[in-house]
């Protein structure tokens, strides 16, 4: 399922009692989503269905739908879908090798031609000089809020912002449901801090050289890179980053704040997950790693693993030393926190670990990202091929045997 590249789907149950008709085509997808969460396979396709006849572009529909027709036992159907992905730009040949929901139809006579097409799309991504790194996004924002403070008018909002959107920040609107009234009530609740990071969002057009140097550094290190198109946006202040399709999408209002900024206007939750400006090529090459995971955790040890393996290979191109709350008060206190990990590291329950904003009462939020990371750097370190060591990280599957491999354990013994 392609939503389980999200770092979690937020089930909407009470939009499931909104019926179908009325609705836009992302509100009929995310209902697809949860209802295919509680494996409620017939609703669920009946909102994709309806999601496709209102955008039948969407590759991220269209691939859902097929996962959701593989596990209802419809080949012809699934394959049906499939067969549309090549032409729509599908091309993440790892991940849906990888998914569950497709093993049944490994077997059919159409799967190796269908791996095949997706493959040519994917090999055009080898040339650095076909990546694209978008900010068009940031300058029609500002342009639409300076009308916008003087009207306050939402439908200014779709005119001189959504109406002009790049394919980043298209796909942004669906992934994220955003839309003017949404955006029309956080430029009303937000107006100090949203003013306050105009300079550093206008910046990011200035780091598109910088970000291609460290995806050469990343090719160095991993020869299988495949460069996404990165798209700088400006959202609704409900994710810092995510994916679709190999396009990488930012959310910028999340990532380009300073000291200087003003948070008294935010939630307890925004002042812990608003990221500093400083960190921008960090965080976009961390978000642009996940690109290149095919993994689907199901404990808290595979999740934590598979973000501090981002935050890890980053660090390694970027060659910046990680300082965020998470990661100084982690080297305080990692032994503690291992022998707390690792009661809970088989369950599911993510809330004391990874992305918890102001859950975590009394010590930094997503402290899963600081015991990840130092899984991956002591099986680096304990790696006789380093560069095999780097595949391995990004690759990973098997978090147990990944642990015991790292002996990062060891550590702690007298």
């Amino acid at each position: 399922m392609k939503v389980k590249t999200l770092l979690f789907v937020l089930l909407v149950f009470s939009a499931l009692q909104i019926p179908a008709f009325g609705q836009d085509a992302a509100m009929l997808s995310r209902q697809g989503d949860s209802l295919y969460y509680i494996k409620d396979y017939e609703g669920s396709i009946s909102r994709y269905e309806a999601s496709l006849l209102l955008d039948p572009a969407s590759a991220d529909v269209v691939y859902n739908a097929a996962c959701v027709y593989s596990l209802m036992h419809r080949p012809d159907d699934a394959f049906g879908k499939l067969e549309l992905l090549p032409g729509l730009g599908y091309e993440n040949v790892k991940w849906i090798s990888a998914d569950t929901d497709l093993e049944s139809l490994h077997g059919d006579s159409r799967w190796k031609p269908l791996i095949e097409k997706l493959q040519v799309n994917l090999n055009r991504r080898k040339d650095i000089s076909v990546m694209k790194i978008v900010t068009s996004d940031i300058d029609n924002f500002w342009n639409m809020y300076d009308v916008y403070r003087s009207t306050g008018k939402a439908e200014d909002i779709n005119r001189l912002y959504f109406d002009k959107k790049s394919p980043g920040l298209d796909a942004f609107t669906k992934v994220r449901v955003i839309n003017a009234a949404e955006m029309d009530t956080v430029l009303k609740l937000y107006p100090k801090y949203i003013e306050s990071i105009r300079v550093n969002t206008l910046k990011l057009a200035g780091i598109k050289d910088k970000l291609k140097e460290y995806f050469l550094k990343l090719k160095e290190i991993y020869p299988d890179v495949y460069y996404p198109d990165i798209y700088f946006t400006m959202g609704c202040f409900n994710t810092g980053g995510t994916v679709s399709g190999r396009m990488l999408l930012i959310g910028s209002e999340m990532m380009c704040a300073d000291r200087n900024s003003p948070k008294e206007e935010l939630s307890d939750w925004l002042k812990g997950n608003i990221g500093d400006f400083e960190n921008i090529e960090q965080i976009v090459m961390h978000e642009s790693i996940h690109t290149l995971q095919s993994s689907n955790p199901k404990t808290l040890l595979g999740a934590s693993i598979r973000e501090g393996a981002c935050d890890f290979i980053a660090s390694m191109v970027t060659g910046n030393e990680l300082s965020s709350a998470h990661y100084v008060y982690g080297s305080k206190y990692e032994k503690g926190l291992w022998k707390e990990f690792k009661k809970e590291m088989n369950g599911n329950k993510y809330s004391r670990w990874l992305y918890s904003g102001d859950n975590s009462v009394g010590r930094p939020s997503d402290l899963g990202y600081f015991m990840g990371y130092k899984i991956c750097e002591a099986y680096y370190e304990n790696a006789a091929d380093k560069k095999q060591a780097v595949k391995d990280i990004i690759e990973v599957q098997d978090f147990e045997t990944f642990l015991k491999q790292s002996r990062y354990e060891e550590k702690f013994k007298p």
